[in-house]
């Protein structure tokens, strides 16, 4: 099955390693010339929003294999992003890249982080313009992206027993108790990241309504903070529709609903924090 509108074109660097290519290609030849469908995933340098989808690009070319499906990432940030990423996840089986500005992003499509995938046909067209949000289905929003591969292109991944792509790397798996939680090289913003990671490994340990209120509360706090201060330091073009800005803040939208959602599941009726969601605590933020 194929799409029928064209995803058009937008302009990329391709990055290979550390190996930067100085001209420009463009869109529809990446997503034609191999003649098979392609996965795109738009990043930016927030580790924490792109890593997941990152590293399943990644495992995922090698359990499809470029003959059967392509994988292209896109970041619309920066080439030093674009290659420390790819050196971060050892892209390999992806092919990575980079617009060189703002004025490259292609417009009324693409997800940054977490947000979704967009799948195209092998003549360039839409088969999905955004797949389920890792932030909201977890691990079932890979899966989303299998069975919309095998609906449409009756192909299906191949499950390798190779060892060496089974083991997963400690700095990369948030739950494997050796994991250290990245610097993102400002102390305010560490600090607060180490209080939301205590407060979430609580809530695992001891899932409760008083551990789940009390993540909240850090989370919602921290959020606002660091929106306030990517604002104030103009850092992801804040005021811009499309950015890296607006697409934090709407990943900690998420997060917060879902979060708020099921305490209202949980807590007493009386409780008036159950009865927020992010959008009331966006309002309260902004007339604070």
């Amino acid at each position: 099955m194929s799409g029928s509108e064209p995803i058009g074109d937008f302009y990329v660097h391709l990055v290979d390693g550390a190996n930067v290519a100085q001209t420009l290609t463009s869109s529809t030849k990446l997503l034609t010339s191999q003649n098979v469908p392609t996965v795109i995933h738009f990043y930016d340098g927030d580790e924490a929003d792109a890593a997941p989808a990152a590293a399943q690009m990644e495992k995922w070319a090698r359990m499809y294999g470029r003959s059967k499906v392509q994988f292209l990432m896109v970041c619309v940030e920066s080439a030093e992003v674009a290659v420390g990423f790819g050196r971060m996840f050892d892209l390999k089986g992806v092919v990575n890249s980079f617009i060189p500005s703002r004025g490259y992003m292609p417009v009324g499509f693409g997800q940054l982080g977490c947000s979704g995938f967009v799948i195209s046909d092998q003549r360039g067209c839409f088969v999905s313009r955004k797949t389920k949000a890792y932030l909201q289905y977890g691990e079932s929003a890979f899966s989303h992206v299998e069975k919309l591969l095998h609906k449409n292109f009756a192909i299906l991944p191949s499950h390798s027993n190779n060892a060496a792509e089974e083991v997963t790397n400690a700095q990369e798996d948030i739950l494997n108790p050796n994991w250290v939680l990245p610097s993102v090289g400002v102390s305010s913003m560490d600090q607060e990241h180490e209080q939301c990671e205590e407060a979430l490994s609580l809530l695992l340990r001891t899932p409760s309504v008083q551990s789940l209120t009390n993540a909240m509360e850090i989370l919602t706090e921290h959020f606002q903070s660091e929106e306030a201060l990517m604002k104030q330091c103009g850092f992801g073009s804040p005021g811009e529709s499309f950015s890296p800005y607006a697409n934090h803040v709407k990943d900690h939208e998420r997060i917060l609903d879902i979060g708020y959602v099921e305490l209202a599941k949980r807590a007493e009726p009386n409780n008036s924090l159950s009865a927020m969601t992010c959008s009331t605590v966006q309002e309260t933020g902004a007339s604070s």
